[in-house]
């Protein structure tokens, strides 16, 4: 009876010990799968984080919380009613010269002259805003030199950027919209759409918004260097391309590096251009000629105080 007893109590302690290996092993089981499981998860959100990568961002574009709000609207920068006054001096107008607003990244060294930092140019902004410049469109640029008028109680300052490069939209051109600044961006036509340059769409967008897309030829070659034939077709067919798909006359254009020949100015006149723009340093008149006004080169060492000592002429 007690041999019974005993076998029976080891078979239940051999059931239970059964039982609990099995637990054990299901939930190893499920631990694994969980493992497995959580694995497969972060592998799969990695993979969509590292190619998911927008189309021309730059993650030092300053895109506050007002420069957002700035984007959403539709209401073009600077609809001020102007009252045009003659003067009795002539009229000097600062034509600012910008290229790349973005911060320096390696290998770009030698482009320094060229790239301001984006904390910069805003500091430029805020300043002209202060001080009461009004910032011109090429149209009332053209007005303000060949009548030598100016707007009623404003100074007045003519931004533009050469060359069409990406960060004037991703960059520049938010700042310019928070600051209500109207800009020109002189287009190289034939890099329209690559992927460091202006897209069409993006251009289009801007003309609604206070910016005017400009001539900067079609290949950007040294135009003073070039044959004559050559210097016609760059000068006609950018315009041909602006006037076409922005809906406009495209009125004026900057020469590439700053070169250009007497023989530049003539070209640029038979195909209708009334204003071109040099590197020529110093505040532009009438008295250059309409077609070889002078520009402020902007660097990246230009600071504020500095920007408002220059201009200051009015």
């Amino acid at each position: 009876m007690a041999a019974a007893h005993r076998k029976g109590k080891k078979n239940k302690n051999e059931l239970a010990l059964l039982g609990l290996t099995l637990l054990m092993f299901i939930l190893l089981v499920l631990g694994v799968l969980y493992t497995q499981s959580e694995t497969f998860l972060n592998r799969h959100i990695e993979s969509g984080q590292s190619t998911s990568k927008p189309k021309k961002v730059n993650q030092d574009s300053p895109h506050s919380s007002e420069t957002t709000e700035a984007q959403q609207t539709n209401t073009p920068a600077q609809k001020d009613d102007i009252v045009w006054e003659h003067q009795s001096q002539p009229v000097k107008l600062p034509i600012l010269m910008y290229h790349a607003i973005h911060v320096m990244g390696a290998g770009e060294e030698g482009n320094y002259n060229l790239i301001v930092d984006p904390t910069t140019f805003e500091s430029h902004l805020k300043a002209l805003q202060d001080a009461g410049y009004y910032a011109v469109s090429p149209e009332e640029a053209y007005k303000i030199l060949t009548e030598n008028v100016l707007p009623q109680g404003k100074k007045v300052i003519w931004l533009t950027f050469d060359d069409s490069l990406w960060d004037f939209y991703d960059i520049a051109y938010p700042l310019l919209k928070q600051y209500h600044m109207k800009a020109t961006n002189n287009v190289i036509t034939g890099t329209v759409g690559n992927e460091a340059n202006l897209s069409l769409d993006e251009m289009k967008e801007m003309k609604e918004n206070g910016i005017s897309l400009q001539g900067h030829t079609v290949t950007h070659p040294a135009l003073g260097n070039t044959d004559p034939t050559v210097q016609n077709s760059e000068l006609a067919d950018s315009k041909t391309y602006l006037d076409s798909n922005l809906g406009q006359d495209t009125i004026s254009f900057a020469y590439p590096s700053g070169s250009y020949t007497d023989e530049t100015i003539a070209i640029a006149e038979r195909n209708n251009f009334k204003m071109a723009l040099t590197t020529n340093e110093g505040l532009a008149s009438a008295a250059n000629g309409l077609l070889s006004l002078n520009r402020v080169r902007i660097l990246p060492t230009t600071t504020a105080e500095l920007l408002l000592q220059t201009i200051a002429t009015q």
